[in-house]
């Protein structure tokens, strides 16, 4: 087996830790090339398949979920509805806190793939799916540069299977995509760094720069802050400047202002600087000092989340991260280290912490893992070894209880499809981990994932649509298309703000206070009111005073997601 470092090839013979410099390869080797791309294609598909596999069931299935893929989702079909896509709004409110990406790739899947505005909501997902796909693609394709095809594969699979870009790839927000951007201009930059001439190559720098700027425009400074830690080590290591210079900085700068400028230019003359001014002064800014939306947390937090939110890789990178301490100076492992380490730390130094926000960093535990695991660094008969390798198990178990207990939680009865499947993950989170305990590493990775697999089918496909009652803007909605039977009604939500319902309910529903709630009530011909069952009193006392007596047809009770906090809401109509 080669190890391609891009400085000197390296072979690995017998033992992992038994390291000779190879020759370069003969000019009759290039008869191989043919071959070792034919390699690469068939991995390619099948991470493809896994990942299809991984990512896609459910997608259509699971009700939409707030706040931020409701924002995104509702405001996009504005925008479809409205033809502006340069102002891009939720209701009146317009959407500054984030760039433009999102909404245009929304908006072009409802176009080429849908009913425009009125696609259903697995259209307005698809780009979280197709980002997904790529993130372990472009994972394949920067462990292979490092240590061949074998490596590649098993860290594009060991991707694919991660709990968190399972969950963002059913999402219709941003995460997904921005994750695929961000590993493609790495992809872009690990071949610049472990190219031996530094070479200024035209596909490589386009690819970095580009990828740089639709990462830009899906979220602005992340993108370019993960690129610009991971050459600032890089360079600082080395203390030189071969790496900037092989990015073709100028031109490639120039090519990234091409990309991000005109909508900027467009959107801070349309918003008079406001845009500006809300994603970096409020949005970015803020997040850095507080805890925004009651998602603050200590340093050392994501330590801890990235155990279950990476799982399955989360057990093999963290014996990977051993691995490659010992190999430390070995230019991928250092790459790595880069891309990794300084970006993870300063997320935890930001107040504000949401999973999502270290997704980006997972890509490099995977092509660690993944180098790891095919230079047969990982087998070993340790017991802190075998230990780590229960946490397959231990999180799969986990996983079945919590997810059958949650619809137990909410339905008050028990999922008999979800406790057969969570019986199955049991056993298959079991049987890869004593595999891999025994040092079949192929079929322990292969369980490992098939186990991951069999959890998203049962949280995505089963447990979370099936559970009813958690998606109480559901259950308001079906009450109102069964109740309003006139073409123009009002539509009014009292003490229930989730974006959801202005989706589920049409753009012109109203979220307001119980009072002017009341005197729209009072004003309509026909209207449609979902009131808290806490503001019930206060509407109807307003109600009262204008002249009007209303009395609640129906309790549409449920949890929301987003919280779970049990509500009441009490249903009124006027016809």
């Amino acid at each position: 087996m080669r190890i391609d470092s891009g400085v000197e090839t390296w072979r690995v013979a017998g033992d992992a830790s038994a390291l000779h410099p190879a020759p370069e390869p003969a000019p009759g080797r290039a008869m191989h090339r043919p071959a070792e791309w034919r390699r690469h294609v068939l991995n390619l598909i099948l991470i493809g398949l896994v990942g299809l596999f991984l990512f896609a069931p459910g997608i259509s299935l699971m009700p939409l979920t707030d706040r931020d893929e409701a924002l995104y989702v509702q405001a996009s079909r504005q925008m479809l509805e409205t033809g502006n896509w340069v102002d891009i709004r939720f209701q009146q409110e317009p959407r500054y806190k984030k760039p433009v990406g999102i909404y245009w790739l929304q908006g072009l899947s409802a176009k080429v793939f849908g009913e425009g505005a009125a696609s259903p909501l697995w259209i307005y997902r698809l780009h979280s799916l197709v980002g997904a796909l790529l993130t372990a693609f472009f994972t394949y394709a920067i462990a292979a540069r490092m240590g061949g095809s074998k490596a590649g594969l098993i860290a594009g699979l060991l991707a694919a299977s991660t709990v968190e870009l399972a969950f963002e790839a059913r999402i219709g927000k941003t995460d997904a995509m921005l994750c695929a951007m961000i590993v493609a201009s790495q992809f872009g930059l690990a071949c610049a760094y472990l190219d031996p001439q530094r070479r200024q190559v035209l596909w490589r720098n386009g690819l970095f720069w580009i990828a740089l700027g639709l990462g830009t425009l899906i979220k602005g400074p992340v993108a370019p802050m993960i690129a610009g830690l991971t050459i600032i080590g890089l360079t600082a290591t080395e203390r030189n400047l071969s790496l900037i210079r092989a990015l073709s900085p100028v031109r490639g700068v120039l090519v990234y202002l091409l990309v991000v400028l005109p909508w900027l230019a467009a959107i801070g003359w349309i918003s008079k600087g406001a845009f500006f001014a809300q994603s970096i002064g409020h949005d970015m800014l803020g997040k850095v000092a507080t805890g925004q939306e009651g998602h603050g947390a200590p340093p050392g937090t994501y330590l801890l989340v990235g155990l279950g939110t990476f799982w399955p890789l989360s057990i093999f990178a963290s014996l990977a991260i051993l691995w490659g301490w010992t190999r430390r100076t070995r230019p991928e492992v250092r790459f790595l280290f880069f891309w990794a380490a300084p970006a993870w730390l300063l997320f935890e130094l930001i107040a504000t912490k949401l999973p999502n926000y270290i997704l980006p960093m997972m890509p490099a535990l995977a092509a660690l893992a993944g180098l790891a695991l095919a230079d047969k660094g990982l087998r070993t008969e340790s017991r802190w070894f075998r230990f780590t390798y229960s946490g397959i198990a231990a999180l799969g178990i986990l996983l079945a209880i919590a997810l059958n207990a949650v619809f137990y939680v909410s339905e008050h009865r028990p999922s008999w499809p979800g406790i057969a499947l969570g019986c199955v993950l049991v056993l298959m989170s079991v049987a890869a981990w004593r595999l891999l305990v025994a040092h079949k590493m192929r079929e322990g990775i292969a369980a490992s994932i098939l186990a991951a697999g069999l959890a998203y089918i049962l949280a995505f496909a089963i447990i979370l649509p099936g559970a009813e009652r958690l998606w109480l803007t559901d259950r308001i909605a079906d009450a109102a298309q069964k109740m309003i039977n006139c073409p123009a009604p009002t539509i009014l939500s009292v003490g229930y703000e989730e974006p959801s319902l202005v989706l589920r309910l049409g753009t012109g529903m109203q979220r307001l206070a119980a009072d002017d709630a009341a005197a729209a009530f009072h004003r309509a011909s026909c209207a449609f009111a979902a009131v808290r069952v806490e503001e019930s009193a206060s509407f109807q006392k307003s109600l009262l005073a204008l002249g009007e007596v209303a009395t609640p047809l129906q309790i549409v009770e449920g949890r929301n997601l987003n919280g779970f906090n049990l509500r009441q809401m009490q249903v009124y109509l006027k016809r």
